[in-house]
């Protein structure tokens, strides 16, 4: 089971120690998703607080509907969601640089 590699190897890494806050980036997509749904899964065995970070950067149509599904799929879970919108396509232009450039150097 998916969940018990997970936590075989986080322990065998040392990679969560109790006590710890953690963010996840999560775009919304199926890898962060499961991430995020794993980790959930094993906070109160890891003794551990999770967050999650979501940047919506206006560049797909879908963007918008993601960010509902991250806010639902946190609130769900009782997850505290922090999101940030920037409007990359727009910033690239003004700055005359390409999208994944100005994307890299937007932070939550």
């Amino acid at each position: 089971m998916l969940r018990n590699e997970v936590l075989k190897t986080i322990k065998k890494y040392n990679l969560i120690s109790k006590g710890d806050k953690i963010v996840i980036g999560v775009s919304g997509g199926p890898d962060s998703i499961c991430l995020l749904h794993v980790l959930d899964s094993l906070k109160e065995e890891l003794g551990i607080e999770l967050y999650v970070a979501h940047v919506n950067h206006m560049i797909r149509q879908v963007a918008d509907d993601e960010t509902k599904y991250v806010q639902n799929f946190c609130k769900k879970l009782g997850i505290e969601c922090f999101i940030k919108k920037e409007d990359i396509t727009k910033l690239a232009k003004e700055q005359k640089k390409g999208t994944e450039e100005v994307r890299e150097k937007c932070k939550i």
